[in-house]
């Protein structure tokens, strides 16, 4: 009939398609796979209490600088402000997120090295400065802390890590395949 657009059928995906599809398979596996072994209590014992251990350490020693800072383990205050890095807050998830996408993106493994290299280091700085931050803002606008917690860190924390996962991918997968013959 005249003035009915004809749907067109739709084309089966192509390379791009099957690399978009073949990379959120992955994801989604490794997402999986480190997810559970992550929630294991093992995985507490040997991984989550180091790093909030670290973590409660590192920071005070940079909040120290600027007043009086103490804890223990993972527990942490300053200024009469004091928090316990948690499971939750120990920046491993941000961790297996930026490495389940390295690992799903089409790429060699000296360039997932590379990323690994590049991206563990970066997300723990992210979550030091985070830390640190939110203590402040503890002590400081106590009023404020759970709202900078959840919703501005969280998000930022994200962003982050995937701002850090985009400049891997830019920099050392896209630069050598746009350099090969």
């Amino acid at each position: 009939m005249p003035g009915l657009a004809r749907e067109k059928a739709a084309a089966p995906p192509g390379p791009a398609g099957r690399m978009i599809a073949r990379f959120c398979l992955l994801f989604l596996l490794y997402i999986s796979a480190l997810g559970l072994l992550t929630s294991t209590p093992a995985a507490g014992r040997l991984l989550h209490d180091p790093v909030a251990r670290c973590f409660a350490f590192l920071s005070r020693v940079i909040l120290s600088l600027f007043g009086e800072s103490s804890g223990s383990e993972s527990n942490l205050a300053y200024n009469g402000f004091g928090v316990q890095i948690v499971e939750a807050c120990d920046g491993i998830l941000p961790a297996i997120i930026y490495l389940s996408a390295v690992l799903a993106f089409p790429s060699r493994w000296i360039d997932k090295g590379w990323g690994i290299l590049i991206g563990f280091p970066a997300i723990f700085l992210i979550n030091l400065t985070r830390l640190v931050t939110l203590m402040f803002v503890g002590a400081n606008w106590p009023d404020l802390f759970e709202q900078v917690h959840i919703y501005v860190w969280q998000a930022l924390v994200i962003a982050l890590a995937m701002a850090v996962w985009v400049f891997w991918a830019e920099r050392f997968v896209r630069t050598r395949s746009v350099a090969r013959p």
